[in-house]
């Protein structure tokens, strides 16, 4: 058989076995992804019948050398073509998305205490942009991978001191920005069943209510006011629906390791700290879009204050308790009218010894020899509330006004860090009052807004879990401007 016949017979085993694998486009991932294995396999098949053929003396000769190199030329070329449908399905499986956010803001800061003294300041000009990367991929029909790439960077080329952090532990990105893995984890679907089981750096921010005031869905697991930040662990879910009748109800029971001594090896004391937590949601019975949501969480062996070189300190500093509550409707009766409510209240269990700062001087958890109260047991809460207004103007895509007001008490501990916020609205030891308004660019893609934030601090020291918390006696008072553009993609 002449070269062209031999190449002919291939093209046909090819084509007989390459047919759709191009036309797959309509087709669900999995049974594209199907496809393409079978094909291949059959396609392998074909490959170990020729070999048995030729071993046996019924295949075609090949006539001259031209003929073998014209075949291996076919047999690359089918090759390559199987590489590029492999790739394909590939990323056909991964789904990409992008946000970018640019924010120029305002600090006005009255009273701030540094170095015992009450000064005031302000920050002019504030620029940060923000980009995120989303990966979905649903590997399998009970496997699903979801992860997030962040960079978020303050413009200049110097390190940026902010003065209202300064008494925080949370430092801002340096001078090249923050770029890290910001979630990744997979959900199972165990099937047949309602339960399901996550794993990885957790989705636990912008939760609820986040949505409201950056026009978008619910991004996380829970609330703002419950926790906002990164953390790693594992949740186990059930589905209650179907038992119950409760729509979207879930029970969740989950593990969190926020602390990890990586120095034990040389002898470090130091206790890690876990969290463990409860929670259950679901919709408000007989109101659409809404939120119920409760749930609790025990941290176990708050890390001791060891940044002081050469000084004793125990091994943890106690553990505390969170209990928070949150309710949410998104549309009342049609109006356009939003809103929701949350409540957290907490309990500290302190260790009567802190880390020796000076000779006879020990500082502990929510107290300090100075003041005669390390031990001593604290309770807290924190309000939360909002309402936001779409107002019925479509020549303007239908823009949207909102409110939101919080309170801490003295002893409130929030579990809410963001590298976004430099003042940390949710973590003010007193009154905090944001007023907003947002613009649709495009529905789905574009959009502004612009506010204020008012923070009134009753006491210093939000964020810095050591020591007593003094009071502020002329008060802390910081009026953070703001406008932003948000673009997804």
């Amino acid at each position: 058989m002449s070269r062209f016949g031999v190449a002919f017979f291939i093209m046909v085993i090819w084509l007989a076995q390459a047919d759709g694998l191009y036309g797959q486009d309509n087709l669900p991932e999995e049974a594209a992804s199907e496809q393409v294995r079978m094909r291949i396999e059959a396609l392998e098949s074909e490959i170990r019948d020729i070999k048995k053929r030729i071993r046996e003396g019924k295949a075609p000769s090949l006539e001259t050398a031209e003929d073998v190199a014209f075949i291996a030329e076919d047999v690359e070329e089918i090759s390559e073509r199987l590489d590029v449908v492999e790739k394909r399905s590939i990323l056909d499986r991964i789904q990409f998305s992008g946000e970018f956010r640019n924010i120029l803001e305002y600090y006005d800061i009255d009273n701030l205490p540094v170095n015992g003294e009450e000064r005031d300041g302000a920050i002019d000009e504030l620029w940060s942009s923000r980009l995120r990367l989303n990966l979905y991929s649903q590997i399998t029909q009970d496997i699903i991978f979801q992860g997030r790439l962040s960079y978020l960077k303050y413009w200049g080329d110097a390190n940026y001191s902010h003065e209202p952090r300064d008494w925080e532990y949370n430092a801002a990105p340096d001078s090249e920005g923050d770029l890290h893995v910001e979630r990744a984890y997979i959900d199972y679907f165990v099937p047949g069943t309602p339960m399901a089981l996550t794993f990885g750096r957790l989705p636990v921010s912008g939760g609820p209510p986040y949505g409201f005031k950056n026009n978008t869905t619910r991004k996380a697991t829970w609330p703002q006011l419950f926790v906002e930040g990164e953390f790693d662990g594992i949740i186990g879910s059930l589905g209650l629906e179907s038992w119950t009748g409760l729509e979207d109800g879930v029970f969740r029971l989950g593990y969190c390791k926020a602390t990890q001594n990586y120095l034990q090896y040389q002898n470090v004391k130091m206790n890690d700290l876990r969290v463990y937590f409860i929670t259950l949601e679901s919709e408000i019975p007989g109101i659409k879009d809404s939120i119920l949501w409760m749930g609790a969480y025990k941290g176990m062996n708050v890390t001791p204050l060891d940044l002081i070189p050469d000084t004793t300190y125990p091994e943890d500093s106690g553990h505390y308790e969170n209990y928070t509550m949150h309710l949410q409707v998104d549309d009342i009766l049609g109006s356009g009218l939003g809103w929701f409510g949350a409540f957290g209240y907490q309990r500290s269990h302190p260790r009567n010894e802190g880390t020796e700062v000076l000779p006879g001087v020990e500082i502990g958890y929510l107290g300090d020899s100075l003041h005669n109260d390390l031990g001593k047991r604290r309770t807290a809460y924190s309000i939360y509330t909002g309402l936001k207004y779409v107002l019925p103007l479509e020549i303007l895509k239908n823009p949207q006004v909102g409110f939101e007001y919080n309170y801490g008490s003295q002893y409130w501990v929030p579990a809410s860090i963001s590298k976004e916020d430099l003042t940390h609205k949710l973590g003010v030891l007193g009154h905090a009052y944001e007023l907003y308004y947002l613009q649709p660019v495009h529905e789905k893609h574009m959009f502004l807004r612009i506010g204020s934030i008012y923070e009134d601090y009753e006491y210093y020291s939000p964020y810095w879990i050591y020591g007593s918390r003094e009071d502020a006696q002329t008060g802390l008072n910081i009026l953070k401007s703001y406008f932003l553009v948000d673009v997804r993609f």
